[in-house]
């Protein structure tokens, strides 16, 4: 049965063609039941006598779109290495890889393109071509791309639906936890092609010591949960799998390389509780629905917004027994991109280039426990009480402006001072002070120059300096 926010996504999509568009671009985001839309949209549309493909990049995606339609008993044919072939079916589950070598006498009257923030390039204008050109509708939850390229280059319209908090608030997706223990040192390292050179990134992030924490807080946060960690390489993924299966974990690596098989049976250990954590490079980003993977580990920054909300959306499907997903970013990329479920606005422009740096939503980081929310005077996941004075300026009481004195200024520096130093008592770990660094906007090394003073404070303590 559809839900009222699919019926009126529907309802929207048929009002654009009515209007004249011939490419409006359905925005949905993980959850929000894109494909299952999909099936009614093109159930409408061979009963009007339209043939239609489904296209897409991955086979995960293919495969996972073809189990749906046979759900919806939707008699379809594969344009697809390996798959068999019926050009005569009304509906086709299309490879744009396979599409592209080929040419077509029967054409389709609609196309519709999952992960349609990839359509601009010009493997997919071959295909359309190839097709006649026929009206096209877009899916994807992140009509955006790193290289800054407009949609509106291929596409007329954006039709929003719902955002990720909406499905949370329903029900229809996992409450997220996030933390963020620590937050890799990225000054530096080059951007290439609009995100950090990968190269210069496995060198700043594939360390022992970043892995032993990313073991660490999944050990004290959801041990033994179904978890996916997302890694920067091919190499990176299999020395954090190692790290992990050292610490006891059932942990395996999976990338862009492995066969078939390797990537199922992946999938496969996750469902069936045989596998605690799936390292994975050049993958799972999109066509993955294990629903019950409970914890996102993050280990690979980056710029591109459309990886982050994805590699979160593999966690937030519901299963039995499930409460929430718990997202252990070991990468800053919240702090690059604000929390995962809060509405974004999108845009068919191209991407201006920014200055310096794009303003990210406000989000406030607890230094107790090191969770991540939207600003709150109480830290929803540990209940701890953020200290905050408020400066005051001239009060007005019965109509008369009262000086705010240099003495009352000086006192309320010093309240100020001693809440400071007192929040930096309480912190006992490096993590904790590097967490109220970034909150304070410290530069860099603050918080290993504290800790280096307090361990020489404590060695001339017991005598050993004198």
């Amino acid at each position: 049965m559809l839900r009222p926010h699919q019926i009126k996504a529907i309802q929207d999509v048929r009002a654009a063609y009515a209007e004249g568009c011939r490419a409006p671009i359905l925005c949905a985001p993980t959850g929000a039941g894109k494909t299952f839309t999909a099936a009614e949209i093109i159930k409408s549309a061979i009963a009007k006598g339209n043939r239609v493909w489904f296209l897409a990049h991955l086979r995960e995606i293919l495969d996972d779109t073809s189990a749906r339609l046979r759900t919806a008993e939707i008699p379809h044919g594969f344009i697809m290495a390996g798959k068999p072939t019926n050009m005569y079916r009304d509906v086709q589950v299309v490879s744009v890889q396979t599409a592209m070598r080929r040419s077509f006498s029967v054409k389709p009257g609609l196309i519709i393109i999952d992960e349609c923030h990839l359509a601009v390039a010009n493997t997919y204008k071959q295909v359309l071509a190839a097709a006649g050109n026929p009206p096209i509708l877009g899916l994807t939850g992140t009509p955006c791309r790193l290289d800054g390229r407009g949609l509106g280059e291929m596409f007329d319209r954006i039709i929003p639906t719902c955002s990720t908090a909406d499905l949370i608030s329903d029900g229809m997706l996992s409450p997220i936890k996030y933390f963020a223990p620590s937050k890799p040192e990225l000054s530096g390292i080059r951007t290439r092609a609009g995100d950090y050179a990968l190269e210069q990134l496995q060198e700043a992030v594939d360390k022992a010591s970043i892995t032993g924490d990313a073991v660490q807080h999944y050990r004290k946060m959801c041990s033994g949960r179904p978890a996916v960690a997302f890694c920067v390489s091919i190499s990176h993924a299999e020395h954090v799998a190692a790290q992990f299966a050292a610490a006891g974990y059932r942990a395996v690596s999976v990338s862009g390389k492995s066969t078939k098989e390797e990537r199922k049976q992946a999938l496969e250990g996750l469902r069936a509780g045989k596998l605690d954590v799936v390292c994975n490079a050049q993958l799972w980003v999109a066509g993955v629905d294990v629903p019950n993977i409970e914890c996102i580990i993050l280990l690979r920054p980056t710029k591109s917004l459309t990886f982050y909300l994805q590699a979160i959306g593999r966690g937030l499907r519901l299963a039995p027994g499930k409460t929430h997903c718990t997202v252990l970013d070991h990468a800053g990329c919240v702090f690059e991109h604000g929390p995962p479920q809060i509405a974004r606005e999108w845009t068919l422009d191209a991407k201006k280039k920014r200055k310096k740096k794009e303003d990210v939503p406000a989000i406030k980081q607890c230094p107790m426990c090191f969770g991540v929310h939207e600003p709150a005077p109480v830290c929803p996941l540990c209940g701890h009480i953020y200290q905050t004075v408020q400066r005051r300026g001239p009060e007005q009481v019965d109509g008369e402006l009262v000086e705010f004195t240099m003495r009352e200024a000086a006192a309320l520096e010093r309240r100020e001072v001693k809440d400071k130093k007192r929040e930096q008592a309480a912190a006992k770990s490096l993590s904790e002070l590097e967490a109220i660094a970034r909150q304070r906007g410290y530069k860099p090394g603050w918080a290993k120059r504290v800790m280096a003073a307090r361990e020489a404070k404590r060695a001339a303590a017991s005598g050993i300096l004198r």
